[in-house]
């Protein structure tokens, strides 16, 4: 195998690993969002919505919580945990869209070596070029992984989200 069929071959098996963490925070936020809306019926209004959606909303009821005086969420250091879980979720969840939806062309944008990654911004004419590296690859799948860790373990800390919490 050609240096080359191998680096393609270890991209392909990272960005496997970003889809299957990713994934696994797609199904986590589901569930929380659920949770947080507090009806049996919140699984079909979060069936189908995208990571962003779900964090952007489930935020937006922790946010409004107290203010609608719904049960407390608990201890605030537990609860700005919990929040700050989600956000991070989001945050990374961004930047597994920019190595998913994008193109990867062979050589830099500076004409060295190496492997890019064609994106397009909206309202943008011509698609941007940006170097990634394997490491950063397998970084991302490693951080969404931990992220979904650290939700899942602050999710534990707040009431209401967990069945008997």
């Amino acid at each position: 195998m050609s240096p080359e069929e191998e680096a393609r071959l270890m991209r392909r098996y990272h960005l496997g690993a970003v889809v299957e963490a990713s994934a696994n925070m797609e199904s986590v936020l589901r569930a929380i969002f659920s949770s947080l809306v507090g009806s049996p019926r919140a699984n079909i209004v979060a069936a189908g919505q995208s990571v962003s959606w779900l964090a952007d909303n489930a935020l937006a009821i922790i946010d409004a919580n107290d203010e609608v005086r719904a049960p407390s969420l608990g201890d605030p250091e537990n609860v700005a945990r919990f929040r700050a879980a989600i956000a991070s979720c989001r945050d990374l969840n961004a930047k597994r869209n920019r190595l998913i939806h994008g193109a990867w062309v062979d050589g830099l944008p500076d004409g060295r070596p190496g492997l890019s990654l064609l994106r397009s911004k909206w309202r943008q004419p011509w698609p941007s070029a940006e170097e990634v590296r394997l490491q950063d690859i397998e970084g991302l799948a490693d951080d969404l992984a931990a992220a979904v860790s650290q939700l899942v373990t602050a999710s534990f800390e707040v009431k209401g989200i967990i069945a008997g919490t």
